[in-house]
């Protein structure tokens, strides 16, 4: 009786275990993460505007979902405009454009 009890919780440990480390690691993060990520990449932002709900897009030739939006530098020579791209799930920002 006792090793029936042990061998179905180390079988349930044995498939719990990865699907909980599965929904940890594939679930999006907030935006607010992408926005500490510019303001240590990039100095002396004034503006940021992100859209709130990822949208699908496909980068590199491949399909993920990722957040837009758009943020104001100063310089010296003046104010700069760049557009970004963030992947949902790591918060990595995967492409800034100068407009």
């Amino acid at each position: 009786m006792l090793s029936k009890i042990v061998r179905a919780l180390l079988i349930s440990s044995v498939i719990l275990f990865p699907v909980i480390v599965w929904f940890k690691l594939n679930r999006p993060i907030h935006p607010q993460t992408v926005i500490d990520r510019l303001y240590r990449q990039y100095e002396d932002i004034s503006f940021v505007s992100i859209d709130y709900h990822a949208n699908r897009n496909r980068f590199l030739g491949i399909e993920r979902e990722v957040f837009t939006g758009r943020f104001h530098t100063h310089e010296n020579a003046g104010k700069k405009r760049y557009k970004f791209t963030a992947d949902a799930y790591t918060g990595e920002i995967m492409e800034a454009t100068e407009l």
